[in-house]
């Protein structure tokens, strides 16, 4: 770019410096010739006059010493008087020299005309000019008193040769002079210019390089280079408007952590990283707002694990929830493996290095970090990483999102990592308000005293209960379990110890049955077990299990040991009826035989035990 503009500015100097050379050359040239001009007819006039004054006084025969004279002028280089018709007719031809000796003498005399001609060499310059003298009064003295001629006609005529070449000379070394200074101005200007190009050149490219690299996003580069005065406000403004920039950047970066809670990771691309973050945090918003309308933690777990799969493209990944009561730990989803923790997480939570901790846990911190990952091996060759994120709903660590990675995806799951947490912390409070909504709901549905369900539960499941089982071709053992004698207890102990007797006996329970099978407090003593997906006659089978451990079963209080008996009623759904209330009716009517027949005994109910035609 420099040396374009360096070239097309001499070119346009040497252009002005030939005009202005030539301009300078012409009007010296004018002048001189007009000059010449001037002197020559000064002295026509003056040679006129004195040769009429000359002959006025009768001393014409000085006229050659005058004219002799004349001709030591400087410049003067020939100076003639020229006899015209009525001064040879009157006085003869005269001397040699005053006869006209070429055409413009000639012409002049004929014409009565000044006639002047610039003669141009290499070497000299001549400026010639013929003046006629005319017969007619001139400042008082009238020639046709001494001539013999009509008024008006050309009497002679002076021919008048001036050198003009030292003129020239002197125009010559004007010109060099002035060329010289304008030549000497011309290369300050030129040295002026180039070094000014020069800075003004690094300072573009240097701005070139600040703005690509603005186009990316990078603001922190700075103009190193002085582009001088010229441009120094220029400079000034671009990175003030850098420095601007920049900050604004760094205020939104701010803004955002303190939002999530945490920065997000950078690029470098101030631009791209702040584009991202505006619309992740739309989405991260919009989906706050789909989750907060979802019915339960179901809806909200789906809505994460999509988000997980489909947006941001994780592989594999797992998704447990925390059961503080029992302190275990429920697989919600697993995606990469069958499981990607060992399953002693799920039976203590206190296993899982995250929940315990409440922090994230980083595999690339400290190889095999947590004891319980499924392949700590991978993890030890650098074949596999994990991230642990803990994420608390009520002040504790509700749920842990586990995601798994190969190192090649590395830079990619600590760009997304911010942005999981984001959608993790929008998550944790309607999580909460959702725990929250099922911890009352369960305790709507479950007994106080003994933590099984209560006789709520069981009207809002049986139906779905009983059409699974018809859908499935399977039975439902319905068993009607009462404690033997409990109203004793109560009158000799005290209702304290009844009901340790209700809470021992439910524990006992639960630990013959298997966990698909479900226990309701019916009553007072009374226990309705459901057995799902029983194989047909079985259902007696367990309830003698049941009724055995309780008679086996020590209740130990202070200063007295009880042991209790249980009293078992047996019927199965669909075999006795299919309409569940009536199983529930028919095992209620097995329990009263099996009390009849002295207690600590299970009965199969028979048709014959039920005497009325409908329930």
């Amino acid at each position: 770019m420099k040396r374009a503009i360096l070239t097309r500015l001499v070119v346009v100097l040497l252009v002005a410096i030939l005009l202005v050379f030539t301009t300078i050359l012409y009007v010296y040239r004018s002048y001189a010739i007009r000059d010449a001009k001037e002197r020559a007819l000064s002295i026509a006039e003056l040679v006129r006059d004195t040769l009429t004054s000359y002959m006025v006084m009768g001393v014409i025969d000085k006229r050659d010493e005058f004219l002799s004279r004349i001709g030591e002028i400087r410049g003067v280089e020939d100076i003639r008087v020229i006899r015209g018709e009525p001064v040879i007719r009157q006085f003869g031809e005269g001397l040699k020299y005053e006869l006209a000796k070429d055409e413009i003498e000639r012409r002049v005399l004929k014409e009565g005309k000044t006639i002047d001609v610039l003669e141009e060499g290499l070497s000299q310059v001549y400026y010639r000019i013929v003046i006629p003298y005319r017969a007619e009064p001139i400042k008082g003295v009238n020639c046709l008193q001494c001539h013999v001629a009509r008024p008006g006609e050309t009497l002679g005529a002076i021919s008048l040769v001036v050198n003009l070449s030292h003129v020239r000379s002197e125009i010559a070394k004007a010109s060099f002079l002035a060329m010289s200074l304008f030549v000497f101005a011309l290369f300050m200007v030129i040295l002026y210019v180039y070094n000014f190009l020069g800075r003004l050149q690094k300072f573009f490219k240097e701005l070139i390089l600040v703005m690509n690299s603005a186009k990316e996003g990078i603001f922190e580069n700075h103009l190193q280079s002085n582009p001088g005065f010229e441009a120094q406000e220029l400079k000034t403004v671009v990175e003030q408007s850098f420095s601007s920039l920049s900050k604004t950047f760094e205020n939104i970066e701010e803004k955002v952590r303190a939002m999530m809670g945490y920065g997000v990771l950078k690029t470098g691309n101030a631009l791209s990283d702040t584009s991202k973050i505006v619309d992740e945090l739309l989405k991260i918003y919009r989906f706050k707002r789909v989750i907060e309308k979802d019915k339960n933690k179901r809806d909200i777990y789906a809505r994460l694990i999509n988000m997980l799969e489909d947006y941001m493209s994780i592989d594999s990944f797992s998704l447990y929830e925390v059961n503080h009561t029992k302190n275990q730990i429920e697989i919600i989803h697993v995606k990469g493996k069958e499981n990607w923790c060992k399953e002693i997480i799920c039976q203590s939570a206190d296993e899982c290095r995250a929940k315990r901790t409440g922090m994230d846990v980083d595999s690339r911190e400290f190889p095999c970090i947590c004891p319980n990952f499924i392949d700590n091996e991978a993890c030890l060759s650098g074949r596999l990483h994990y991230y642990c994120i803990p994420l608390y709903v009520g002040g504790a660590v509700g749920n842990v999102l586990q995601i798994v990675y190969e190192p090649e995806i590395e830079p990619f799951i600590n760009l997304i990592i911010p942005y999981i947490k984001a959608y993790l912390n929008e998550s944790a409070p309607v999580l909460e308000a959702r725990t929250y909504m099922d911890i009352l709901r369960e305790q709507s549905l479950k007994d106080q005293l003994t933590g099984l369900y209560n006789r709520r539960f069981l009207e809002d499941v049986i139906d779905k209960l009983t059409a699974q089982v018809r859908r499935r071709g399977t039975i439902l053992g319905v068993l009607m379990v009462d404690i033997d004698y409990f109203k004793q207890v109560n009158d000799a102990y005290g209702h304290d110890v009844g009901d340790r007797v209700l809470v021992e006996t439910a524990k006992v329970i639960l630990r013959t049955i298997r966990e698909s099978d479900i226990v309701v407090r019916y009553g007072g003593e009374e226990f309705l077990v459901l057995l799902v997906d029983a194989q047909p006659g079985k259902s007696e089978e367990v309830g003698e299990k049941i009724r055995s451990a309780v008679e086996k079963h020590t209740i130990e209080l202070p200063g007295v040991v009880l042991k209790k008996t249980v009293s078992i009623g047996v019927s199965e759904y669909p075999i006795d009826s299919d309409k569940i209330w009536q199983c529930i009716k028919y095992a209620d009517v097995a329990l009263y035989k099996a009390k009849e027949a002295g207690r600590n005994r299970v009965v199969r109910f028979k048709a014959e035990f039920w005497q009325r035609e409908e329930y």
